[in-house]
């Protein structure tokens, strides 16, 4: 039996690379492979149960704190290990040390524009996994490391069921607050355009998330006189829409790929870099926009005009099979090349783990819960009379 190592930042919270863990658990988890997760941020064991009664394929993944792979001690042997985060690179070498026979897998799941630092270790690593041909290119071209393949993440978690859209006028964001990378304020002024300009005031717009720029779309709303068309978290979200993503980058487009497998069309914007439009260039079910308003509004009436169709639906589900599709034999076909490769473990000592550590934590902070954290967890788990005064 297959014993596979998954290293992550935190599976208790979300994001894309979240559920790209998740997707990855239950694709092992079909095989009734060994799986263990080690978690970058510390956590309780209420919030194991939690996980494992949200998410049952995860009941039999043994969780483990990240800190313990600085141990340097082989308790168990890992026949393959996935590095799931770049500012994780750094544990190549520890790594490749405790467990010289592993097949170590780096996976770049950040947009190349938005990577803070170059990639480390990458000699120690059996491969690296990317999620396009192009991002593949970028990165022979810059580190000269030929050992990479393509592969997108798996899409386990889609549950595809087509519904009949009723007509409608409806437009949907599902993503973070953050307009640094999911650009919504440009379909809040897309809106205002079709409806202040060209008095489509039959559109209606739902934003569903949370984030640092929630304030800033409610005072666009505010000031645009838009409360009559632009809805921010509301509890009952329609049933019939045309979700919409405008994100400069993505490796994937998950909140696209889910409103397809619903049956929804999607108006998606082709990325900085493309690579939204490079994986997903096949799916009928998406109308592609360029963010020049000019263009985009008569896209956005043509496609809240257009209900989906079954002949869509199917099509696009195929073209997400073949990309995304029989996960496991195409993991097996793209790392074969890479396995039984010798590798250099030079001698590690203390210093090395110490300043791979330094380096983790001066990117991603110390693992260790805040003391309100801890707190707030205390309070939960004790009983009332416990801390009240008798």
């Amino acid at each position: 039996m297959l014993s596979i190592a998954i290293i992550g930042y935190n599976i208790f919270g979300i994001g894309g690379t979240t559920r790209s863990n998740l997707n990855l658990m239950t694709e092992f988890k079909d095989k009734n492979y060994q799986l263990t997760y080690y978690n970058y941020t510390e956590f309780s064991k209420r919030d194991v149960l939690l996980l494992k009664r949200k998410f049952p394929d995860t009941a039999e993944v043994n969780f483990r704190f990240f800190p313990e792979l600085y141990t340097f001690e082989t308790k168990k042997k890992y026949d393959y290990i996935f590095i799931t985060r770049e500012d994780f690179f750094p544990l190549g070498k520890i790594l490749r040390k405790a467990y010289p026979t592993a097949n170590i897998i780096g996976e770049v799941h950040t947009p190349l524009a938005l990577l803070k630092q170059d990639l480390d270790c990458l000699e120690y690593f059996s491969c690296l996994r990317v999620a396009t041909d192009s991002i593949k290119q970028a990165l022979i071209k810059k580190y000269h490391y030929e050992r990479i393949y393509v592969q997108t993440v798996s899409l386990a978690h889609l549950n595809w069921k087509f519904t009949k859209q009723s007509a409608n006028n409806n437009l949907l964001v599902h993503a973070r607050f953050d307009d640094s990378q999911k650009d919504i304020s440009y379909v809040l002024s897309l809106l205002n355009e079709l409806i202040t300009n060209q008095k489509q005031t039959q559109l209606k717009l739902y934003l569903d998330g949370t984030g640092p720029d929630l304030g800033k779309y409610k005072k666009y709303v505010k000031e645009h006189n838009l409360k009559n068309n632009v809805f921010i978290n509301k509890r009952h979200l329609p049933q019939s829409y045309t979700a919409i993503s405008t994100s400069y980058y993505e490796t994937l487009g998950y909140s696209i790929v889910e409103s397809i497998a619903q049956g929804h069309r999607v108006l998606a914007y082709y990325g900085d870099d493309d690579v939204v439009y490079e994986n997903l260039a096949d799916l009928p079910l998406i109308t592609w926009i360029n963010k020049n308003i000019a263009e985009d509004a008569p896209r956005v009436l043509a496609a809240t005009s257009s209900q989906p169709t079954l002949a869509e639906f199917h099509e696009s589900q195929l073209a997400l099979d073949k990309l995304a599709g029989h996960y496991l034999d195409k993991f097996f076909n793209n790392t074969q090349l890479y396995q039984g490769l010798h590798f250099d473990t030079k001698k590690i000592n203390t210093k090395d783990i110490t300043d791979c550590r330094n380096l983790i934590e001066q990117r991603l902070g110390s693992p260790l819960a805040p003391w309100y954290v801890k707190l707030y967890r205390l309070l939960k788990t004790t009983p009332l009379k416990k801390i009240l005064p008798r």
